[in-house]
């Protein structure tokens, strides 16, 4: 079995028998309501992805499932996690897409000379207190030949869910692993100053990479390549990547191997790098991206994107008012249906006017004011946009006071519109 690395969270899997399965497969920029880009040019196309006998979506975010710039044969079997509102099965289909394979949370299949399971979160966070998580996450393990694959993706495991794969699945030969926080915090939030948003950056990243350390120590793969969630922002919102946590792919290496005390190596894949489970190499060596080259792209070429809603004419501002008011009482009503308490209050900043969309009965443990653009907003509420992709894709400004975390109400905020 090989692995031909694509970007992001995008690659290529070869069994035995040649047979081939693409993972998320993200290739244009301006995912994320436009902003989220990919650090340096990509040398594929979807054209060139055509030829492969099964494709993995492990989650519905756009940089794994992009409704964009996703055409495929229909009779390309699609292998999805079977649990929840199943929200990536109702899009495929209603693309026209029939031929899923839906997968239960720890069921196997067998596909060609691939056995394939799938899990959905292993946790719903990693270090916060968190009923829901994101709802969506699913990760895969692929064996073929005697050799073991797992991917989690952006579905992060803990300790303990490392303790079972590999108690499960025996010795893994590659695991794809996520160590970067790709989000709003700190880029976003402007109760921070520089200093501060640099300081809570570099402490998250840090945070992260020693979560990754800890579930290599319980997985013991041969080797793990950094994988998903290294991005940059284009357009306007470029100024930001200074403070997003997601530290490079030779920085992640760099990092996690000085640091590695038992018998597995970090292997950091650039595109069309081929890895060979069997022989454990790389078919060439890796050549670092350059951070000045990376910086000159985004400041030269990325910086002038436009995104979409960039076009769009202002909206009127007493009937987005009224919309506001109307879709938070309807995510009230969705709140009610999954039992969800807020534990602090929400507002919208309407060129300086606060409009409360949630306040907690008793003990708020603070405020959380939200500033977008207006023209996006009114995408929002029309559901031609969507509230998490627009966070996840810096476009809103949070001011947090105090700097408390509560990981449910972001998730829950995906329910405002109208």
């Amino acid at each position: 079995m090989q692995f031909r690395f694509i970007a992001n969270a995008c690659g290529v899997f070869t069994s035995a028998a040649g047979k081939k399965i693409l993972t998320d497969p993200w290739l244009v920029d301006g995912v994320f309501e436009g902003s989220w880009c990919h650090p340096y040019p990509l040398e594929n196309s979807l054209k060139d992805l055509q030829d492969v006998d099964g494709i993995y979506l492990s989650h519905i975010h756009p940089d794994h499932y992009d409704p964009r710039n996703f055409e495929f044969r229909r009779d390309i079997p699609i292998f999805v996690l079977d649990h929840g509102k199943n929200f990536m099965h109702k899009n495929l289909i209603a693309q026209g897409y029939t031929n899923l394979i839906p997968i239960k949370d720890g069921e196997k299949v067998q596909f060609e000379d691939y056995e394939l399971t799938m899990f959905a979160e292993f946790t719903t966070h990693i270090y916060d207190e968190s009923r829901f998580g994101t709802l969506i996450d699913s990760a895969i393990v692929l064996e073929n030949d005697g050799l073991v694959a797992f991917n989690p993706n952006d579905n992060k495991p803990d300790v303990k869910s490392c303790i079972k794969i590999k108690e499960r699945f025996g010795h893994i030969d590659l695991v794809l692993l996520n160590s970067n926080a790709a989000g709003a915090y700190p880029a976003c939030f402007s109760n921070l100053s520089h200093d501060e948003k640099l300081e809570e950056k570099n402490k998250i990243e840090i945070r992260y990479l020693d979560h990754s350390l800890d579930c290599l120590q319980a997985l013991q793969p041969s080797v793990m390549v950094p994988f998903a969630g290294f991005y940059c922002l284009g357009g306007k919102l470029h100024e930001k990547n200074q403070y997003l946590a997601s530290p490079g792919l030779q920085e992640t290496a760099d990092y996690l191997n000085q640091r590695i005390t038992f018998d597995t190596k970090v292997l950091p894949m650039r595109e069309n790098d081929i890895f060979d489970l069997k022989t454990g190499q790389t078919n060439r060596k890796f050549v670092p991206y350059s951070p000045s080259e990376i910086h000159e792209y985004i400041e030269t070429s990325l910086s002038n994107i436009k995104y979409e809603y960039e076009a769009d004419e202002y909206p009127d501002i007493e009937k987005l008012k009224l919309d506001i008011v109307d879709a938070s009482q309807k995510m009230h009503i969705r709140w009610a249906n999954w039992k969800f308490s807020p534990d602090m209050q929400i507002r919208i900043n309407i060129d300086g006017n606060m409009i409360d969309i949630c306040k907690p009965e008793k003990n708020s443990k603070g405020v959380i004011t939200c500033s977008l653009d207006t023209r996006l907003l009114r995408r929002i509420l029309d559901r031609d946009a969507h509230w998490a992709n627009s966070e996840i894709g810096a476009h809103i400004e949070f001011h947090r006071s105090p700097n408390h975390f509560s990981p449910d109400i972001h998730t829950m905020l995906s329910f405002f519109h109208c």
